[in-house]
């Protein structure tokens, strides 16, 4: 222990094993060196703080948890935060209660605080499959999908139960092809199908989920980001439509009269205009006002007001959205107004 100057010596006492200062006496001091002895009973008093528990007992190691956890400050609690953080070794806890996961456990830290790691069967992995083909007919699961549907991280499976496509096609699944390159149609048409599904702008993570058939690496890869693709999207249905045109399968089937004032349309809704027809009718049936936002069974369609056989024209004043029971209910007949 170092020695203290003996006039600052002789002015100093203990109490619990820690040195203290008469302040008055203190006060008497030249100023310089008054500043010289605080420092000095400071220090003195850090150096003698216990770094370990008086009590070892299960109560007391499961407290000593909870303290850690509240100190964290939200952070996430590792095994090697705690032992940044602990007054117990992570061993002493693994020693005491079998695993680091039951000591939380009957700490009662949360798993969003220090998430539990979890452990599944290859049973499970394939039933969790099987689940997922059955509430979506026709559509083969991501491992991200499974993983996320069992609770766990996409890399507790990667890998530990074969390839991915093996296990989908065990399960009577077809295998999600990879590298798929896609056009910037079908990758604009699928935004259009997510948008209609949810009435609203879909979010990243939802590329990778039902009813999606582009995933979000496609995007990605394409426009550099999943804003700049939407960008891009949205600069495409934006475009100002081009005169109506007909294509050579219509001019093989009809003849336009000479007297016919408005060609012909094609009978085929562009893209463009079938997105801002969905916008200005918000997604949802004109007629009964359901949208699969809120009834996952509505299938929404834009519909010609005045029927295309005869001789309603592509244009948003002529089209609206309607459900396939109301436009089946509909088929091509002329409304009176």
């Amino acid at each position: 222990m170092r020695r203290l100057p003996r006039r600052s010596a002789a002015l100093l006492g203990t109490a619990n094993g820690a040195f203290v200062a008469s302040m008055p006496a203190i006060h008497g001091l030249h100023p310089l060196y008054r500043c010289h002895t605080k420092c000095v009973v400071v220090s003195y008093c850090a150096m003698f703080e216990l770094k370990t528990l008086h009590d070892y007992s299960d109560g007391a190691i499961l407290d000593e948890i909870k303290r850690v956890a509240r100190q964290a400050n939200g952070q996430r609690l590792t095994q090697q935060k705690f032992s940044e953080l602990s007054k117990v070794a992570v061993t002493t806890v693994h020693r005491r209660f079998g695993s680091w996961q039951k000591a939380l456990d009957l700490a009662g830290i949360d798993e969003s605080i220090a998430p539990r790691i979890k452990f599944v069967s290859r049973g499970e992995v394939l039933g969790a499959i099987s689940c997922y083909a059955s509430e979506f007919p026709g559509t083969s699961p991501t491992l991200s999908q499974v993983a996320k549907r069992l609770g766990v991280h996409h890399s507790t499976l990667a890998g530990k139960f074969g390839t991915w496509q093996d296990l989908l096609r065990e399960v009577g699944l077809d295998p999600i092809p990879l590298g798929r390159r896609y056009t910037d149609e079908e990758c604009f048409e699928n935004i259009v199908a997510l948008w209609t599904h949810y009435g609203r702008q879909p979010h990243f993570a939802e590329l990778n989920q039902a009813p999606s058939t582009v995933g979000s690496k496609a995007y990605v890869r394409r426009w550099g980001s999943w804003r700049m693709a939407l960008r891009a999207f949205i600069d495409y249905v934006n475009q100002p439509s081009s005169p109506v045109a007909t294509d050579a399968s219509s001019d093989e089937r009809y003849e336009q009269p000479a007297a016919l004032a408005t060609p012909i349309a094609p009978r085929s809704i562009s893209l463009s205009l079938r997105y801002r027809v969905l916008c200005r009718d918000r997604f949802r049936c004109v007629i009964c006002g359901r949208s699969p936002a809120k009834n996952l069974n509505v299938e929404l369609h834009v519909d010609h007001i005045i029927p295309w056989s005869k001789g309603g024209q592509n244009v948003e004043e002529n089209l609206r959205t309607l459900c396939f029971d109301c436009n089946l209910g509909k088929r091509d007949k002329l409304e009176q107004r």
